[in-house]
């Protein structure tokens, strides 16, 4: 190695010497330690710095390079790639490939060989996905009842299309056997006749995401004959399911809104529309058929022509007829539908008994359940249509009053 005892050389010279060493020496590596000062640029290149209790290095992940989860300060991470010297500030960094919480190591490696596994299998294929239906009847729902996640895809549907049915099968969604209990619950919402399923949960560690990672359940996603949409985790994460299915949703609230594309009213707009459509699409054969008979000379074909469009003509005018008919007919229930519903709300307002003279009783600025307590002394509120009235509890009895 050149000492450089008896040269001397310049600062260029030096640095380009020690860039020459430690890149050559170090074209791969994998470190362990904690994030620090984790800065996401403008550009889309990752600035941090590793470290543990005695030393620390700058580390840069380009944009070229996919990361899989949302880095923060003190997370404890392994980093692959190689080192790099940056010449105009004398400066030593690592470059890295990719960027794993440490202690996942190995689920992360098994997530990465599964997914080129169904890469080169085709599963990922855009020639696989299914369109998601434009007026899905039945929406079939697999996840976890005790979360928040099941609660948000029902009110987004029922919001923007409260004439679809959903099917929710509960379903495990972490720990041992996960991953069958989502296979048998896609199937059996499959079986169920359902016009699109969604898959999913909210956010968790890797850990508590892994059955979407497995086999079984991309299996059972590839194999279903209904359109899937997997909703796994928050935005920044991604699963195997995620690949597999037909379409991906950040979110399982995402994946209701993507299912239900087109509000109710909406499609009874669109049902006008197509009607004017096939309306002019038959005006113009039509016409078409009226500029052709003007081409034709001569009495005889003339008079078949006629007896030919006169047929065509009624033919015609019968299809406008049942298809004008049937639009109505469609139009009608769906409108009946939606009156009935629009009934249906506003007698179940909370606030339509006070109409009918009633009022209710609040306590702490919440409406007070037959289940809640109120004892002596207790000041409540009394809500009228009108007005609010502040009273202070003076006796209490037990009653049973019953329908």
């Amino acid at each position: 190695m050149n000492t450089f005892e008896d040269t001397t050389i310049s600062v260029t010279a030096l640095t380009r010497f020690i860039q020459g060493v430690l890149e050559g020496s170090l074209p791969y590596l994998s470190v362990m330690g904690e994030i620090s000062n984790y800065k996401p640029h403008s550009s889309g290149h990752r600035y941090f710095t590793l470290k543990d209790e005695q030393a620390q290095i700058k580390c840069v992940m380009w944009k070229s390079k996919q990361l899989n989860f949302q880095p923060k300060d003190g997370t404890k991470v392994v980093v692959t790639g190689r080192i790099s010297v940056y010449a105009p500030q004398g400066t030593y960094q690592i470059d890295c490939n990719t960027i794993t919480p440490a202690g996942i190591g190995d689920l992360y490696k098994a997530f990465l060989q599964l997914k080129q596994e169904l890469q080169e299998l085709g599963y990922f294929d855009d020639t696989n996905k299914k369109p998601l239906p434009r007026l899905p009847m039945r929406i079939g729902v697999s996840t976890s009842t005790t979360g928040a996640a099941i609660k948000d895809v029902i009110s987004t549907i029922e919001r923007r299309f409260p004439v679809a049915t959903v099917v929710v099968r509960p379903t495990q969604v972490q720990g041992s056997g996960a991953e069958y209990d989502i296979a048998n619950a896609i199937q059996e919402l499959q079986a169920q006749q359902c016009d699109v399923i969604i898959v999913g949960r909210g956010g968790g560690s890797i850990e508590d995401l892994w059955a979407y990672n497995t086999r079984v359940v991309a299996d059972a996603i590839y194999l279903c004959t209904v359109p899937v949409i997997s909703a796994v985790g928050h935005e920044t994460d991604f699963s195997i399911s995620d690949f597999v299915a037909d379409v991906r949703a950040a979110t399982p609230t995402a994946a209701a809104e993507l299912c239900t594309p087109i509000r109710l009213q909406d499609y009874l707009m669109w049902l006008d529309e197509y009607r004017n459509d096939i309306t002019g699409l038959i005006q113009n054969k039509l016409d078409t058929i009226a500029d052709a008979i003007s081409n034709f000379t001569g009495e005889q074909r003339l008079l078949n022509i006629t007896r030919t469009i006169s047929t065509l003509q009624r033919e015609v005018q019968w299809s406008a007829e049942f298809l004008n008919s049937t639009i109505n007919a469609v139009l009608s229930t769906k409108r009946e539908s939606l009156t009935l519903a629009t009934v249906t709300l506003t007698h179940l307002h909370p606030y339509k008994p006070l109409q009918r003279g009633y009022a209710l009783l609040a306590k702490n600025n919440a409406i007070l359940k037959p289940s809640d307590a109120v004892t002596q002394g207790d000041s409540i509120e009394i809500l009228r249509t009108t007005q609010k009235v502040t009273a202070t509890v003076l006796h209490t009895e037990p009653t049973s009053l019953q329908l």
